[in-house]
């Protein structure tokens, strides 16, 4: 396995991979995909398995955020509904106008934490030369 491509994996260990990120278990993940627990114990700890992992995580973790942002705009509106609706009781009004606070104060704050870190990557790259 060389590299930190995936795509450097037999057709085995992807089958590993996708066995382990179901169930993060080596041992199930070994049986299920056919593999030893001792080979599957060995390849969890080599640093391009590790890569892979991770990376796949990641792309599962941003189809989730994917799934999630198709109903942001429902959940705002939900919100927002709820702020003002006269059958709405108060305590549930006043909740969700403290989340619809919190969340545009969230969206503030990481906007600035970006911008932040773009001057701190710019800063260095300008170091570099």
């Amino acid at each position: 396995m060389a590299g930190n491509d995936r795509n450097q994996l037999t057709s085995k260990q992807e089958a590993f991979l996708a066995a382990y990120l179901a169930c993060s278990n080596i041992t199930v993940a070994a049986r299920t995909c056919g593999m030893a627990e001792k080979t599957a114990r060995r390849l969890v700890k080599q640093s391009d398995f590790q890569e892979a992992y991770r990376a796949a995580k990641r792309e599962l973790f941003n189809q989730a955020l994917d799934g999630l942002r198709e109903h942001v705009d429902k959940a705002i509106n939900t919100l927002v509904r709820h702020m003002s609706a006269e059958e709405t009781p108060a305590g549930a009004q006043i909740r969700a106008a403290q989340i619809y606070l919190e969340q545009a104060i969230n969206v503030h704050k990481m906007s600035e934490l970006e911008e932040k870190y773009a001057e701190l990557e710019r800063l260095v790259k300008d170091q570099g030369r």
